[in-house]
């Protein structure tokens, strides 16, 4: 009787967690290894979800924990999901996306929620370990059977069937495996914050944040905040008196983000490590470009918060690879481990991309609905007493590839690619999009609409 078909993760993020669980609920033999610890909250940032990652949920959990996930999303005034509104440096609306029919729109969740919401079931039935940093793999080759040996940084090792690289957009399996296509993008630095929202802040932040989320470009710098409302079973009887809450939210889970990114150039110091106090040089820049007052004072919410900061973080992109490109490399490959097929490659860890559309997070869960079939399939094999052949192995590889490099390198270019906007929204394009959104796009998005109920 052959030995059951394995499949190791590296990474247990959000689409390696959720991976994890269609695995775990279609009885797939798994290990998911993660180099934080337990109680790491190192992506404690907000994400937005739209339909791509809904995806990845319909095809790895179970509606019990859809459901549990769906009371976890943020609101707005008057819906769940819902697209930024962008802005020019005066604080003025130029166009809001949701009028856009076709752009994707989304709801906040804050990523240590939904990362716990979705390692719950592994931690439960022990299938996930921490403090395993990746070390290397490599193909062995044993009475016939070809498995994968992979390597961690405290010496221990397991073997697998296949290695998914779920470790991101600084992935060293990227790297071994001979895809080497994410790029660290050096003229950019980007500022990032969170912090609480008690009702008594929200009556201080703009209103029309409670809408959707803002973004705003300028001269190479750009502009993101969004808050992240989600219902309360029990709302505050406090907010009947907030003049300005316009949706009833739980506080205790209630939070803000924002993101300024400013050109390297601009930053006054030789290393980021070198800069003393990251929130007032965000706040001097945004006063030396004479950004509006109400711009600057939504960098100053939450500053005298125990614990505030400010962190600094450099961005990385991906270039697109071709869908031969494991026969390209294992054509010049000096070792087996280059381009071999049992190494599957998802989400940052091979088509990281810029947060622009907000859709880095959203792909690489939407990569599992298309992986988790063919890795099933791999797995019925087994469970018919035969062994799962590299041949096997390189056939759903590439039904995999084909589908996910479709899908996601065009988000890719989408996002940015591996340059950033230049965009300027207090000049021409300003006043053309803010003309055409209060004239040609209520009319699309009117017989959009109208197609759409008829079709």
């Amino acid at each position: 009787m052959s030995p059951p078909f394995k499949v190791i993760v590296v990474g247990g993020g959000l689409s390696g967690a959720l991976l994890a669980n269609g695995l775990q609920n279609n009885n797939v033999e798994f290990k998911v290894y993660e180099r934080d610890t337990k109680d790491s909250a190192r992506e404690g940032y907000q994400i937005r979800l739209g339909e791509s990652a809904m995806s990845g949920f319909r095809a790895c959990l179970d509606k019990e924990r859809m459901n549990a996930i769906a009371q976890r999303l943020g609101q707005s005034s008057g819906s769940t999901a819902t697209a930024p509104t962008l802005v020019n440096t005066r604080f003025e609306q130029v166009i809001d996306l949701n009028i856009l029919p076709t752009y994707a729109k989304s709801a906040a969740i804050n990523r240590v929620v939904l990362r716990d919401m979705l390692t719950e079931p592994i931690k439960k039935s022990g299938r996930i370990e921490y403090e395993k940093a990746f070390q290397r793999y490599e193909i062995i080759q044993d009475s016939g059977r070809e498995t994968v040996k992979v390597h961690f940084a405290d010496g221990s090792s397991d073997s697998c069937d296949i290695l998914v690289a779920a470790d991101g957009s600084g992935s060293r399996i990227n790297k071994q495996v001979g895809a080497n296509n994410i790029v660290s993008l050096d003229s950019h630095i980007a500022f990032v914050a969170k912090g609480d929202l008690p009702l008594e802040r929200l009556d201080h932040i703009p209103r029309r944040l409670q809408e959707g989320p803002v973004m705003c470009f300028n001269g190479g710098s750009s502009f993101y905040y969004a808050l992240y409302l989600p219902s309360s079973a029990q709302p505050d009887v406090n907010q009947t008196n907030s003049t300005k809450a316009q949706v009833s939210y739980d506080t205790k889970l209630a939070s803000f983000y924002w993101g300024l990114t400013i050109k390297r150039e601009e930053i006054p110091y030789d290393q980021v490590s070198d800069i003393p106090d990251a929130r007032k040089m965000c706040i001097s820049k945004l006063r030396e470009w004479e950004w509006a007052q109400d711009l600057q004072d939504l960098v100053t919410v939450g500053s005298n918060d125990e614990g505030a900061s400010v962190t600094a973080l450099k961005f990385r992109a991906s270039t697109p690879l071709p869908k031969n490109w494991r026969s390209q490399i294992q054509a010049r490959a000096h070792t087996p481990e280059e381009g071999h097929p049992r190494v599957w490659l998802l989400g940052d860890a091979v088509h990281a991309m810029q947060p622009n559309r907000g859709q880095g997070g959203n792909q690489a869960m939407c990569d599992t609905a298309e992986m988790l079939p063919e890795l099933l399939r791999l797995n019925d094999i087994a469970l018919s007493n035969k062994r799962t052949t590299t041949q096997d192995v390189t056939g759903a590889c590439r039904v995999y590839e084909d589908k996910m490099f479709d899908r996601a390198f065009p988000w890719v270019k989408k996002s940015g690619g591996t340059s950033f906007p230049t965009v300027d929204f207090d000049g021409a394009l300003g006043t053309l999009l803010k003309f055409m959104s209060y004239t040609v796009l209520p009319v699309v998005k009117f017989f959009a609409r109208l197609l759409s109920r008829n079709g």
